[in-house]
């Protein structure tokens, strides 16, 4: 596997490796998001009681500060503003239906790694 990070001339290395190595090297490092992710997950319940436990807006660290932060506030609707949301979700369908896309449409490559996920 190729290490990116030490290289100081990765981009142009990158354009000199075989397609296949670029392709390993990238499920290589999807994979290794992916475990990272999974440990993040793992972690986080016992990061937000340990966070509680100082019961501070902002913990100060050396390599990071981390602050308090509310989720996004929710909200039940009328009955008539729901009604109103419909009718715009079908006016945008339409209008989609009836108009070609003034962007997007970039072509991109998806991974789907094979690999049995742990809980």
């Amino acid at each position: 596997m190729l290490d990116l990070t030490t290289s100081p001339n990765a981009a142009r290395e990158i354009d000199l490796l075989a397609p296949f190595e670029v392709i390993e090297t990238m499920i290589d490092l999807r994979i290794q998001l992916t475990q990272l992710e999974q440990q993040i997950q793992a972690l986080q319940p016992a990061f937000f009681a340990a966070c509680l436990t100082l019961n501070q807006a902002k913990i100060e660290r050396n390599r990071a500060i981390i602050s308090r932060k509310l989720t996004p506030a929710q909200w039940t609707y009328a009955a008539d503003i729901l009604q109103q949301e419909a009718l715009l979700k079908q006016l945008r369908k339409q209008f989609q239906q009836d108009h070609e896309p003034t962007g997007g449409r970039e072509t991109t490559w998806i991974i789907k790694l094979l690999l049995a996920q742990s809980t």
